[in-house]
């Protein structure tokens, strides 16, 4: 029976491989380039490298850059967290956003919410979405959720 057991896992194992490969990034292949009209990469290590550097090149743009078209001020929303409000006031200047404060007082200490507004983390997030899109915190996802609100609701007010 074990060794029935293990031959059946095996067989598994080696069915699935071939699936999760196909599931794998295609960050290095010409598709993109095909379907441009373009030449398909010769190959895919290089390009991916180069693509890497560049794609970072980008990212840093388009952080320094305005995403959307805001208002320039001062705005402070509010959103529902575990236990309470959370208040998040950020700035708008030249359609970028910067937090000034994330605020969630009321939400329960030692499981992950109340410290990120507190140690930045919310912020950092925030900022790097340059909205409310954020990854937030594991084991604090109502208070994650209420700060995301927050920043729509502040937002809300710059369009």
């Amino acid at each position: 029976m074990r060794k029935r057991t293990a031959l059946t896992a095996c067989a598994l194992a080696l069915s699935v491989s071939p699936l999760l490969g196909g599931c794998a990034s295609n960050t290095g292949s010409g598709s993109a380039d095909a379907e441009k009209g373009g030449a398909p990469a010769e190959s895919s290590q290089p390009a991916a490298d180069a693509e890497g550097e560049e794609g970072a090149e980008s990212q840093q743009e388009a952080q320094a850059k305005p995403k959307v078209d805001y208002k320039d001020g001062t705005y402070t929303g509010e959103g529902k967290g575990a236990h309470g409000t959370v208040s998040v006031t950020l700035t708008v200047a030249d359609g970028v956003i910067t937090v000034d404060e994330v605020m969630a007082d009321a939400e329960t200490e030692g499981i992950g919410g109340k410290e990120a507004a507190e140690d930045g983390t919310f912020k950092a997030q925030i900022e790097a979405a340059q909205g409310s899109n954020i990854d937030g915190v594991t084991g604090a996802t109502l208070t994650s959720g209420g700060v995301s609100k927050a920043v729509d609701a502040a937002l809300a007010q710059a369009k």
